[in-house]
Formats: C-alpha cells, sequence, structure tokens
C-alpha cells in the first residue's frame, strides 16, 4: 500500500503513520510505500532539505521494521505551481536546463539515498513518470551509479503505464517498476468479465517485456478513482457518474485477483491511503469499509470489524 500525506507530509513523523501501517497488516498488506517530495521551480531547480535526519523519511522505517512490515522508499518531485502540469511534462529546451535539473535532481535523490540505507529500506524508486526526461540515458545512468554508491538494497524506477517501454536503463536497475494505470475497456458500467479481458492484454503485454529485459515487474501505484470511468482512464482525477462506487469496488477486487496470476510481477503497491481517521472513497482513497472488505478477501485476511482509534504504540527511538 502507499501511505500518502495531507500536511506535506507532516503526519509520516508521527504515530498516525504508525497506527496506519497497523492496520494495513491486519487488511493483509505486507509491503509500505511512500514519497517525500521535492519542489521543482520553473528553471529545473529543487528546493528539498540537505538534512539526511528528516523524520518524515526515517521514522516510517522505523515504525515497518518494528510492524514485520518492509519499505518502498520512492520520492516524488513536487510540481505544483511550477508552470508544469506534472512530473511527466518536466523538460527542457536547452542543455543548460537539463544540466541545471539532473544536477540539483543528483543531489536530491542521493540525499533520500543516504536515508534509505540508514533507515533499512527494502527497495528505492531512482524516478517517477518524469516521461520527458527518459531520452537523457547518460544522465539517469550516471544518477543509478550515484545512487548505488550510497545505497546498497533493490533499485526501481516507476515508470507511467505509457512509457516503460521507452525506458532504457532498466538493465543498470534491478526491478522494472511500472504505475498501473491501465485503460481496461470503454464499456460503460464494465463487468467482471470486462475487466478480466483488458488485463488479460496488458499482462501479456508486460510479462513479455519483462522477459526481454530478464528483470521481475512490481506495479509501483495501481489505483482507481471514485467515477464511473476509472476503467477506462484510472489516471483521470474527475469524480462521480453512475454506479461511480460499484465500479471502483469491481476494478480493484479484479485486478488483485488478475495480476497475481502474472508470473513476471512480484508485488503491487495500491494507490492510496492516508494516516489519518477518513473514512472516504474519493481521491483515490482505500480507507473505507466496502473497500477493506475487498482487500481483506484477496489478501486472504478478516477485515477489522471496529473503528475504534488505534491504541498501539509506535517504537521509541
Amino acid at each position: 500500500m502507499t501511505l500518502s500525506c495531507f500536511g506535506w507530509g507532516a503526519a509520516w513523523a508521527t504515530p498516525k503513520m504508525y497506527n496506519a501501517m497497523a492496520e494495513l497488516k491486519t487488511v493483509g498488506s505486507n509491503w509500505v510505500s511512500y514519497h517525500p517530495y521535492s519542489w521543482i521551480r520553473w528553471n529545473g531547480t529543487l528546493g528539498f532539505s540537505r538534512s539526511t535526519s528528516q523524520p518524515t523519511v526515517l521514522n516510517p522505517m522505523r515504525y515497518a521494521k518494528s510492524l514485520g512490515m518492509k519499505i518502498l522508499l520512492k520520492p516524488h518531485i513536487g510540481y505544483w505551481g511550477s508552470g508544469f502540469s506534472w512530473r511527466g511534462a518536466i523538460k527542457f529546451n536547452s542543455e543548460r536546463g537539463w544540466k541545471r535539473f539532473f544536477a540539483a535532481y543528483e543531489d536530491w535523490i542521493v540525499t533520500q539515498a543516504k536515508m534509505a540505507q540508514a533507515g533499512g529500506a527494502d527497495m528505492f524508486s531512482v524516478g517517477v513518470e518524469y516521461i520527458k526526461t527518459l531520452h537523457r540515458v547518460k544522465d539517469w545512468r550516471r544518477i543509478i551509479a550515484a545512487v548505488r554508491k550510497v545505497y546498497k538494497g533493490k533499485l526501481i524506477y516507476s515508470a507511467n503505464w505509457d512509457s516503460f517501454q521507452k525506458v532504457k536503463f532498466w538493465d543498470a536497475l534491478d526491478v522494472i517498476g511500472i504505475q498501473a494505470y491501465f485503460p481496461l475497456t470503454k464499456a460503460n458500467n464494465p463487468s467482471e468479465a470486462d475487466l478480466r479481458k483488458g488485463w488479460a492484454k496488458w499482462l501479456n503485454m508486460v510479462c513479455q517485456f519483462s522477459k526481454k529485459w530478464k528483470r521481475p515487474v512490481i506495479f509501483t501505484e495501481l489505483g482507481y478513482n471514485y467515477a464511473s470511468h476509472t476503467a477506462a482512464r484510472p489516471w483521470d482525477h474527475s469524480e462521480g457518474g453512475p454506479n461511480a462506487g460499484d465500479i471502483k469496488l469491481r476494478c480493484m477486487k479484479v485486478a488483485l485477483e488478475e495480476v497475481p496470476k502474472a508470473p513476471c510481477i512480484q508485488g503491487v503497491f495500491l494507490w492510496k491511503w492516508f494516516p489519518s481517521s477518513a473514512r472516504i472513497s474519493s481521491n483515490y482513497t482505500l480507507q473505507y469499509p466496502a473497500m477493506k472488505r475487498v482487500l481483506s478477501a484477496c489478501w486472504k485476511t478478516k477485515p477489522p470489524t471496529s473503528r475504534k482509534k488505534q491504541t498501539s504504540q509506535p517504537p521509541t527511538r
């Protein structure tokens, strides 16, 4: 499960994060991902802390270890207010701009990798959805090499569903990561059969690609919004429409039944859960009773029956 966060990540450093992980474990999750941010400016420079003792990064790893869970640290570039429409639109029109960006990016991602090593993260993502940077293969190989100098765990890049085949440096990584927002069907109120047919096409393609590169695959994100169109456009943040709630539940159920059948796929990180008491189904969230029942059924656990506040305590230093 991916644990996202309101308040610019502040809750990741608090007992709310521990309690969210503890609840996820009862539902059946055994890995957790979270995404510390840097902030890009229009000229390609990044704003971030160079400290390697950031509680918002290190505390969750300590919490996970105490619960017997594993961690994927998956840093994201925050693009809001930068002039870039999303991280997949980040590009520059001059060599000077590209060099400025990759110098800043290397500085930031190595800082994050040092904390991943210190905290014992089990896997580290060197990048996420940066579609228009993928032609800069030498830059990416340099960054991967720099990360390997400070981090000894498994490395992954989290490619968007429509661009994973454009990545030319999978051989430098341990795992192929895909943000799995695959369009499955255009059918209105799609049936499980419609959804399974859609998955069969994509899973076959992904496994052929895995075989080509001799690397296993992890879906670094998979999620569905509260929307009638979510099977056709899982990346679309707009909400509502007929049968939106039922379609969201159906999409997740089928995904968790079909994806494990693909021999090339080692795991999936669902999008998303919050370290809070929210019980809503909008904004891709999964922490509401009907979805918990779906997750528990697929992960073969007994769903939580109480909404009482968690009373467990995170480990102290």
